[in-house]
């Protein structure tokens, strides 16, 4: 885990200066985040993987290319905002539901995108280290098979599939 938050440092590093989202301009530097851990996760009722306070300690509040981390101070409330949503949704298509937290083993919201995807936490492992992110959970349902860090690095580098964000314009006859 230490390394992938290292290459996600060097990965942030490489980016040009300018962008919408100043990627290389994020400063990593945890003695700046201060979050008591044990209030965030006994009010959020579960503990809550490494990386991902890893990087709470270290960046705070964070947006990294579109794509918005929950933040650790108001983790709950958050997620209880998209649960819901997912809860009414899944009732109306009960063969397709999946358990949600607080229900043993539910999803948990970890991000979201600014092209409104969220993205969540499958908690049916007990180890919080080895939880997969799961999105469009109400469509196709993504998998990634790595930590909330790994799949930051994947997104930015390319080789997470299908991508979260984009970063081009797209096609110019399309427009």
């Amino acid at each position: 885990m230490t390394d992938a938050l290292a290459r996600l440092r060097e990965v942030l590093a490489g980016f040009p200066t300018g962008l919408a989202h100043p990627l290389s301009e994020l400063v990593y530097a945890p003695a700046s985040h201060v979050h008591d851990w044990t209030a965030i996760e006994a009010d959020a009722g579960i503990e809550l993987p490494t990386d991902y306070k890893r990087l709470m300690d270290g960046f705070g509040e964070l947006t990294i290319g579109g794509i918005d981390i929950v933040p650790a101070n108001g983790f709950r409330e958050g997620h209880e905002v998209h649960a819901t949503y997912l809860r009414d949704w899944f009732a109306n298509d009960p063969s397709a539901a999946l358990l949600v937290h607080p229900e043993p083993g539910g999803l948990l919201l970890c991000a979201s995108t600014e092209g409104r995807d969220v993205l969540w936490w499958d908690t049916s492992n007990p180890d919080p280290g080895r939880w997969t992110i799961l999105w469009d959970v109400e469509f196709d349902r993504h998998r990634f098979e790595g930590t909330l860090t790994e799949l930051l690095v994947a997104e930015l580098t390319g080789v997470l599939d299908p991508q979260l964000t984009g970063y081009t314009l797209g096609d110019a006859d399309m427009w």
